[in-house]
This record gives structure tokens, sequence and C-alpha cells, in this order.
């Protein structure tokens, strides 16, 4: 490692969010060197010392890579002038800042920190201004001093941002204080991490803020695995993991905890910790649920086999004795659940429900949990489907976008008499809440969905709960209409979730198995599939293919993949703009995924008939294609599945992944028309059935699977998927 000392003379880049800096400096032997590194608001006119080593640049030749900065308070009269005038204070410029070093020499920085008002005694600096400057200084000075104290933790500017959000200008002295408090969900840090900054202020290993921070941790930590609530004992026994302790040390912070209402527990059931959201949503779910439990009292509902027959006759369809009683079902119930695999007619009851109802003058109300799922069911039953987020009418808090709210609530309910969600499967307990809290007094809710599927990516397990309480009307679809005399797909797919070996590699087939022992042999193998055998045999284009994995790490999970299948697919050319973003090139023409919600992106949609429409928000599982990357603006637009077109900033390129290749979990809502599944070191967590059942059907024309046989046929006869801990059903019974 080597160490260069010098004044930054110009800044060329900066990424705010990670504090990645591209900047020149002069060097006390006036050399001119270009340093680049993770170096959160640099300003002109600093004296810094850099650590690292010079490298070699392709492009931009000889630069010096930065592993660790330190800053010093520049003391020349001309770099003072140039740091103040750099731009972090508004309205101050090089004239005024010139001024004002010529006034308090090397007292500048005292005066702006401890007598702002006295910068009024500048020609042409009011009292009102002198206060603005000196704010900004001091705020500029805390900011940055938080940032460099969280960098020696290796904690990102743009948390390090988060944490002087939250807590001003004294944010440097709370994070000493109670470092665990970054660990809270505003902040989310990593225990670790808020353990090694306390630890090394002090703090006791045995002290109640560390047990209770802990025990908090591993509960939100459960919760983001899909649990609503998790037993005392796991709790305990986790925490005292977590912070090498005895077990018996952390029952004081449990009942600490306890007092403080951060952590709840019910008579009934002593043994179950729950987070405030989680209580609070299954509460809401329950007691919303059980009041519109009704039967209905329509004069039309006794007319169902009369209205039944004229739907079949006006629309020439014939509906079997299990639809007629889902139908039935629907019609007659308040709330009615109607589950069934591929291709045992959800969608034509969706419809003749959608009919019906709307010839009795009641105005129904289509949606699904994520814009993919919407736009795949609007596409088959011919009626627009809305996202849920859509529904409410989703907003977000300017002072934190992490933190959405729904215009539609209970105090403003949704205008409608009957509701249909499909993918049901998908709706997570929060979302659930939310939409239950803006379902409107006297309406009818229907719940479609696959419940043999995966559960929902957030935590708990809706449909799966509302179907074993047994305290709903739910009708079970078995009979398999939508199947191709010459497809294996459909077939297959309710076979493997029977627990039966699907048939395969027929000749003129559409469901096939490639033994492939070896990573680089089945990624070869998944290679040529993608760029030859699939699109010369079947007629496929290689972008209708999907790659779903069961991981995302592993040769064959979905972060190689896409690293392998971007350089196949979408090679470096010439001209084809790029944009590179930590250790990921962003390519005109990749596929991309949204990888978390954002409330506040801005999008529109541009119609066939030239009109325009423009909205917010884009959320975690959204697909697109980068259509456009602009390095002089330094926006690269994305256009979503569903025609939304968005603009992201370069610094915001963390919300987005390659998703050439996907999770089977990221692909649920969704269908395509050829679907690649890798079964190879699958995790035995993973190795499950209805993880395999849940992929296979995304597939509308083709199904090639490829790996280990041995993996397929233990993931068949897998029931033993990973337990989520759930109270919805015992407080629906």
């Amino acid at each position: 490692m080597e160490q260069i000392k010098g004044t930054i003379r110009s800044i060329r880049y900066t990424n705010s969010r990670n504090g990645y800096t591209v900047c020149d400096i002069k060097t006390e032997n006036n050399a001119h060197v270009t340093l680049v590194g993770i170096m959160p608001m640099l300003v002109e006119g600093e004296n810094i010392v850099a650590t690292g080593e010079y490298v070699s640049h392709p492009d931009y030749g000889r630069q010096f890579k930065v592993e660790q900065c330190e800053r010093n308070i520049p003391t020349l009269e001309e770099e003072i002038i140039q740091y103040l005038s750099s731009g972090f204070i508004k309205g101050l410029g090089k004239a005024t800042a010139k001024n004002i070093v010529e006034k308090f020499k090397d007292k500048t920085f005292e005066i702006f920190q401890f007598e702002p008002i006295r910068l009024a005694e500048v020609k042409g600096i009011t009292p009102g201004k002198a206060l603005i400057f000196g704010q900004a200084f001091i705020e500029h000075e805390n900011m940055r001093s938080i940032i460099m104290f969280m960098q020696k933790y290796g904690v990102s500017s743009d948390i390090a941002a988060k944490i002087w959000k939250k807590f001003g200008n004294y944010a440097e002295n709370e994070v000493k204080q109670n470092p665990y408090r970054l660990a809270e969900p505003d902040i989310g840090l990593d225990f670790s991490v808020c353990d090694r900054i306390a630890l090394s202020q002090g703090i006791d290993p045995n002290s109640l803020e560390r047990l209770k921070s802990a025990l908090l941790y591993v509960l939100s930590s459960e919760t983001a695995k899909g649990h609503t609530y998790l037993p005392k004992i796991d709790l305990i026994r986790l925490g005292a993991k977590l912070v090498r302790v005895p077990e018996e040390l952390l029952d004081n912070a449990f009942d600490a905890l306890l007092l403080e209402e951060s952590i709840f527990v019910e008579k009934q059931y002593p043994d179950r910790v729950y987070s405030e959201e989680m209580i609070r949503a299954e509460r809401c779910i329950a007691r919303k649920l059980a009041g519109s439990n009704l039967k209905r009292d329509d004069y039309w509902v006794k007319e169902l086999e009369l209205l039944i027959k004229d739907y079949e006759s006006e629309h020439g369809v014939y509906l079997d004795s299990i639809q007629k009683e889902a139908i039935k079902c629907a019609l007659t119930n308040r709330v009615c659940i109607i589950t069934g695999g591929p291709g045992t007619g959800k969608t034509t009851i969706i419809k003749t429900l959608i009919e019906i109802f709307g010839s009795k003058g009641l105005l129904v109300i289509l949606a699904a949990p994520t814009g993919r799922a919407a736009k795949r069911v609007s596409e088959t039953s011919g009626y627009e489907a809305r996202t849920i987020h859509r529904l409410l009418e989703v907003g977000y808090s300017i002072e934190d976008n992490e933190k959405p709210y729904f215009m539609r609530n209970e105090d403003n309910p949704l205008l409608a008499d009957v509701i249909i969600i499909d993918e049901a499967s998908m709706i997570d307990i929060v979302m659930m809440e939310a939409l239950m809290r803006a379902f409107p007094r006297e309406a009818g809710l229907i719940l479609v969905g696959d419940s043999d599927q995966l559960p929902s990516v957030g935590p708990g397990k809706v449909l799966s709960d509302i179907i074993e309480s047994k305290a709903f009307p739910v009708v079970k679809l078995k009979t398999i209409f939508r199947q191709n005399e010459e497809s294996n797909i459909i077939t297959n797919a309710h076979l493997i979730n029977q627990g039966k070996m699907p048939a395969m590699n027929e000749e003129e087939g559409d469901f096939f198995f490639i033994p492939k022992l070896r990573g680089k042999e089945l990624i070869n193998c998944i290679i040529g599939l993608c760029t030859n055998h699939i699109p010369e045999r079947f007629g496929i284009d290689p972008k209708d293919i999907q790659v779903i994995s069961p991981m995302r790490k592993g040769d064959t999970g979905v972060l190689n993949l896409n690293c392998v299948l971007q350089q196949v697919l979408n090679p470096e050319r010439e001209d084809k703009p790029q944009k590179m973003f930590g250790n990921t090139i962003f390519r005109l023409g990749d596929r991309v995924m949204q990888i978390r919600n954002d409330y506040a992106m801005p999008w529109t949609i541009i119609d066939q008939d030239g009109s325009v429409s423009e909205g917010l928000g884009v959320y975690n599982g959204d697909m697109g294609i980068i259509i456009d990357i602009d390095l002089k603006s330094e926006l690269v637009t994305v256009r979503f599945d569903d025609n939304r077109v968005c603009e992201y900033r370069f610094d915001s390129l963390e919300n987005l992944e390659h998703a050439f290749a996907i999770t089977v979990h990221k692909s649920q809502g969704t269908e395509f028309p050829a679907v690649i599944i890798p079964l190879l070191g699958v995790p035995k967590s993973l190795a499950c059935r209805n993880l395999l059942y849940t992929a296979v059907t995304r597939a509308k024309k083709l199904v090639v699977l490829v790996g280990s046989p041995a993996i397929m046929e233990e993931m068949i006869k897998n029931t033993n998927e990973r337990e989520r801990y759930s109270g919805l059903k015992e407080r629906l019974m």
C-alpha cells in the first residue's frame, strides 16, 4: 500500500449513495493524480491523505485506487475559499467566501461553527443569511462526521446518510450511546456491525440494551424469513447464540421488552412472541374476515341454477359440476375461496362471476398481488385487473419513502360490491391487512389461487391459513380443462403435486429432463438451450425463454447464471452503451428486475393511440428491459412488462438486478413461453415439492429441467417445506 497527500482540485463524479468518487488532487510535490474509490462527501479545496495503490484502467489510464481516506481541514486561505465556495453551502459563492476569509483569516471555521451571526459583519451578508450559512456548515460537518465514523466499520455512506437523517446533528453521539438502534427496521444495519460498534465503545457485553437489541433483531430477522411470530424458546435460544451469552441472561431483557411494548404475547398463546406490526395485522385480518363471513340475502340468489344456465347458453361454454359448485359458492357467500392447480378452470370461473355479478348491477373489482400477475389475469380473463397496491392507491411519505401508506383505508374504503383477488397465494400478512382495512362493509371477497404453490415472499401464509381454518367456504378444483392433447406440462405439474414422477423426454413432447452432474456441463447446456436448441427446434425466441433457479448462490444460482447469460444473450458491443455499478454491468438490452418496493418512482405509459398516463411506484419483482442508457445524463431507462417506462439515476441502480435468470420465488404469479430449471446443488431447505411444482407451472409451452435426477426425485418426494410460524389460522377458527 502507498500513501499520497494532496489538495482536491476537482471532483469528476460522486455517487451520493455509496460514496464512490472520482476526483483529481494536487500532491505535495505538485503532481496531478486521479483518485477513485469510496470517499464520501469530498469537497474541492480539502486536504486529504489517501492510502491505496496505483492501477491502470483500460480507458482512463493510470489512477490511484483508494482503500482509506482521511481528511484534514484546509489551512491555506486559497484552499479555505475553494472549500467554502464548493457548493455545499447554497448561496455562498467564491467572491463572498473570499470576503469572509479576508475578514476572519484562520478563525473562519470557528466563526461558522460557534459564532455564525458574526458573518453578518461581512458586507452583503444579512443576519438571516449568516445564520443560514452557519447552519449549512454545521450540518455538512456533522453529516460528514457520521459518514466518516460509520466508514470505519464498513458502513456505506447511504446508510450513514439515513442515520444522519434520523438523528440530525446529534447522530454521532446517538450512535455512540446506543449503536443497537441502528438495527431497527428504519435503518436496517446488521446486528453484527452494531455490536462491533458498541463493543468498541466499551459497552458491557451483558448490558440490558445489548441483550434487548439482540432479541429484537432476531425477531425482525425471522419475520423476514416468513414468520409472523417466533416461539419464545426459539427467540431466547437464537438471541443467546447471537450475543454468545447464557440463555438465562436474556430473561430480563425479554421482560423489559414486554413492559416497553416492543414485543407482544397473548394469554391464550404465551409462547408466541410477536412484533407490533405482525400481531396487529393478524388481529385485523381475523376481525374483518369474521365480520364478513355471511350468506348473501339478495333476491337473485334463489335463481342460481337459471343464472348459470343462461350464462352457458349465452357464451357457448360448458361448466362441469365442480365449477358450478365454485360459482354458486361465490354467489351465495360474502367470503369464498376457490383453489386449484393449473388448467382447472379458475379463469373461467372468474369470468363467469364478473358477468353474473355485473348483470345484477354489482360493481366488481379484479386485482392481483403483483403487476405481472395482474397483467396475466387481465390477458386471460379479458377484464382489467389492478395490483393491490394500485387498488389501495398507495402513497409514500416524503420523510421516509420506505414506508407506504394507502389512501384507501377504514375511513376511505374501496368502492366495490365484490372484490376478486387472483393469485391469492402470493398475498402476505401485511398486504392482506391493508386490503382488509379498505374492505367495504357488505362487500364480497373471493380469493382465487393455488394453495399448493410456494407461500408469499413476505411474512405469513394467508391463503393456506384461511383454508385450513375451515371457517370459510372453500371449493377445490380438480378437473383439468386447459390441457392440449399434445402437451404434458399441466399433467406433469399435477403428477409432481401428487408425489409422482412426470412423463418426460417424449420425441414430440414439451417436458424434458437432461441429466448433467457437473456445474460447468450444466451451464454450457443452458447456454446451448437458450441460444440454439430451443429457438431452432421449438421456434421460441430467446427473449421468451426464462431460466428459473431454486437458489441465488452457487454455480447454478441466479447470481452466477445472470453473469454467464448476459455475456451470451446480450454481449458487449460498441453500439451498446453500458454502465458499471459495483460489480454489475448494466447494458442496453439487458433483462432486469426491480428488487425492492419504490413507492416514489415515477413512471409513464404511452398507449398505441399516443395518449400518455403517469403514476408512481415500482415494486419488488417487476421485470423489464433496459431500452436506453444515457451516459451524459446518467440515466438508465427501463420498460417493464406492463409497458411502464421508468428512468433510474446511476446512483439508484442498486434497485435493479439482472433477470436472465430468476429465483422460483420471484417467478410467482407469471408465465413464460419456455422455462429452463437447473437442478444441481440445491440446498436441503429448498429441495421440496412445492418449489419444483411452482417452477414447472410457470411454463406455457416448454419445460426443460437440467441437472441431477436424484435431486428431482428428492424434491418430488419431499413435502416438508420450511415451516412458517403463523397464528392467523387459530384466530379464524
